[in-house]
Order: C-alpha cells, then sequence, then structure tokens
C-alpha cells in the first residue's frame, strides 16, 4: 500500500495486542486498502485481526430502507471474513462508547479505520482517540488518489481540481492484493450475528420502507440488494444508460 495513504489520528508505538479494523464508510472485503494494511501489520507483528462495525441508532436522518441495505451488505461482510478466518464484531451503539470498551476488553494492540470527510465521522473519531492509548490510524480506502494528496484547501470546481488529480494519478493506480486467510487467529470465541433480530430491532423511522420484495429477489435486476457481491453486476447494467 503507498504509505501517503496513511495518517496517525493518534501517535504511540504499537503494542502487543491483535489488531482491530474499525470498518466505516468502506464497507466490503474486496479492494479495501484499510483491511489489507490491518492485516499486513496483524502478520507483522504475529498478531490476531478483528473488524469491527459501529451501528449507531440514528444517523443524519437515515430511514429503514438505508439501514436495511446496508445490514444486508454488512452480512455479506461477516461471511466473507469467516472464510479467511477474520471475526466480525457487530457494536450497537455510539462509536466513542463501544470503541474504548471493545478495545479494553481484548487488550487491542492498534486501532485502524477508513478515511472519512463528513464531520460527524471526524468526530467520532476524535472523540475515540481521547479515550484510547494505543496507535489509531487511518486509511483512505475510497479514493484512488488520496483526498489529502489530492488537494489540501476547498476547491472553486471541478477545473481547479482535476489538473492535480491527473498528476497524482499515476501514483496511485496498485493492483489490490488479494485477502489472505489469516494464519494468527482471534483466541476468543465469536457468536454469529442475528442479522434479521438487529433488522427487527431499528428504531428508525420505518415509513419508508425497503425496495419492492421482487425487486430485491429478481437475479437479473440486482440494483436493490446490499452487497459488494452484486455491486459489478449492477454496475454494468447501469453502464449502458451513463451519458458519455
Amino acid at each position: 500500500m503507498n504509505p501517503k495513504r496513511l495518517r496517525a489520528l493518534k501517535a504511540g508505538n504499537l503494542r502487543k495486542g491483535p489488531m482491530v479494523y474499525w470498518m466505516s464508510r468502506d464497507q466490503r472485503t474486496q479492494d479495501n486498502w484499510a483491511l489489507l494494511f490491518a492485516q499486513e501489520q496483524s502478520v507483522k507483528t504475529k498478531e490476531p485481526l478483528a473488524v469491527v462495525f459501529c451501528l449507531t441508532p440514528q444517523f443524519l436522518g437515515a430511514t429503514f430502507r438505508q439501514y436495511a441495505f446496508m445490514i444486508k451488505g454488512l452480512s455479506e461482510v461477516e461471511q466473507n471474513l469467516a472464510a479467511k478466518n477474520i471475526p466480525f464484531y457487530l457494536l450497537c451503539g455510539s462509536p466513542e462508547v463501544e470503541l474504548p470498551e471493545f478495545i479494553r476488553k481484548y487488550g487491542v494492540g492498534c486501532l485502524i479505520t477508513d478515511f472519512d470527510p463528513l464531520r460527524l465521522k471526524r468526530q467520532w473519531k476524535e472523540a475515540v482517540a481521547k479515550k484510547i492509548d494505543i496507535p489509531f490510524l487511518e486509511v483512505d480506502a475510497h479514493n484512488i488518489v488520496p483526498c489529502s494528496v489530492a488537494s489540501d484547501k476547498q476547491e472553486y470546481g471541478a477545473y481547479t481540481i482535476r489538473p492535480k488529480i491527473l498528476r497524482a494519478l499515476p501514483e496511485f493506480l496498485d493492483e489490490f492484493p488479494p485477502l489472505q486467510k489469516q494464519e494468527v487467529v482471534w483466541g476468543e470465541p465469536t457468536d454469529p450475528i442475528d442479522w434479521q433480530g438487529i433488522l427487527a430491532g431499528l428504531s428508525v423511522d420505518r415509513a419508508v420502507s425497503e425496495v419492492i420484495p421482487s425487486c430485491r429477489q429478481t437475479s437479473n435486476n440486482p440494483h436493490c440488494r446490499g452487497g459488494s457481491r452484486t455491486a459489478p453486476t449492477a454496475g454494468a447494467a447501469m453502464k449502458p444508460e451513463l451519458p458519455l
């Protein structure tokens, strides 16, 4: 991974203990630089690796439709990680409360997360950093050219930022290595997540329900299903509709 993707939210020396990737914006196991970096550090330190996701009771007015789409994608993430001997923990509550508690409980040695420019996400990270005493690192796994490299200021428009991105682009056109099967496994037992129970217990606005069931279940129409497994097919189906 290009080191320019990485920045420290809380500096410090790596200490003995498992690596934890706090998955947030980049909810996938494929082509995820933050997850790949976390595994790389796990291999170097010969420590286990786990992935956590914090499910907050509310998020910027998201309705049941958005939550259900996301949760079904996360259930796929859990399956993909299990195939690589990596446990997935779903923490329900505020990140600034749940993550420090998780870190103390399992003696975590380093926390890694993915980059997100949203103000609320930045506030979460600042709050978590104040409550932990281990290194806290952030990886830009979302942009081909990391946001911090593309520009250090607010741009006036596409015409001002486009040349900067094009100049930096060749440096970041790296092939993604495959996620490996974890050799140093997590020693703690993990219970399977009751995804249907999580969906049933959501206290969000249900006036905006899921999309029409027949749409979800149609094999040649993947637009309505969450998860990265159907994303390539959905993208290919949309391509003819995009203006050139």
